[in-house]
């Protein structure tokens, strides 16, 4: 039977025709919230512009960082698995427990996040179409220039008194942590047949991400995008085949899930 339902927006104005078997079922219209979340970008808004000033703010950044580092001793290259450890951590925790949990701290990136970036992208739809997307998937731009000033330019400093190499090296490592992480989820959003989906680990990364995206997994599942390492630690991992089948409902959510209105920030 066919069924007319509600997409909760906060103005309650769009709606979906399903195909149901009986009972009736909470739906996210895909198509109806990207031409709403398009509809909110600013005008001059530039993709490139927005990922170029990002890479080029952390690239100054890692130069500068860079330049301070001489004679590496053994002991002191171990900063950087250590550094890519704990970012793999923090990557996981906020995603989780901020991203995908309602907190007051972090209601806004809740809002951001699951409100627009978990309505704009679903499983079945992961690819951007256009390059306005790019909005809807990179970080907002001022995001790096908090992150330099209150997380990597800080442990340069006070790493720094223990060892200049220390500091230079957790700071450096922080910042390409982050560009990593943008350029990772960049491509867990490309169309299928880029030159770089195809490649062996962005491969298994797109189909881990494509997986938390099943909004049934979302809040359980796959939080990690660059290395899975802490989905394996927190037993969160959660795979199936290539080519499976996508289980019926996989777009229907609880209401408490629904999507507002779109933001008028950019999400993730």
């Amino acid at each position: 039977m066919t069924l007319i339902t509600k997409i909760h927006w906060r103005d309650h104005s769009a709606r979906v025709n399903l195909r149901s078997t009986g009972e009736e079922a909470l739906a996210y219209d895909t198509e109806t919230f990207r031409a709403r979340y398009r509809a909110g970008i600013h005008r001059h808004y530039v993709g490139v512009l927005h990922g170029g000033f990002v890479f080029v703010y952390a690239a100054a950044w890692l130069a500068y960082f860079a330049r301070t580092i001489h004679d590496v001793r053994p002991l002191e290259w171990l900063a950087i698995p250590a550094t890519l450890v704990f970012f793999s951590w923090g990557e996981y925790t906020v995603h989780r427990s901020f991203g995908h949990t309602k907190r007051p701290l972090g209601m806004l990136f809740y809002r951001r996040h699951t409100g627009d970036h978990h309505s704009f992208f679903v499983e079945t739809r992961m690819p951007y179409e256009q390059a306005r997307d790019w909005r809807v998937i990179l970080f907002p731009a001022w995001l790096i220039v908090v992150y330099t000033l209150l997380l990597a330019l800080p442990a340069f400093v006070v790493l720094g008194m223990v060892s200049p190499n220390l500091g230079a090296l957790v700071a450096s490592t922080l910042v390409a942590g982050y560009l990593t992480y943008e350029f990772f989820h960049s491509c867990e959003h490309l169309p299928d047949d880029h030159f770089l989906a195809r490649l062996p680990w962005i491969r298994h990364m797109r189909r881990h991400h494509a997986l938390h995206h099943r909004r049934a997994l979302m809040k359980s599942k796959n939080f990690n995008l660059v290395v899975p390492l802490f989905d394996w630690i927190y037993s969160t991992y959660y795979t199936e085949p290539l080519g499976s089948p996508v289980p019926p409902g996989v777009e229907e959510a609880d209401e408490d899930d629904a999507s507002p209105a779109p933001s008028t920030e950019p999400a993730r």
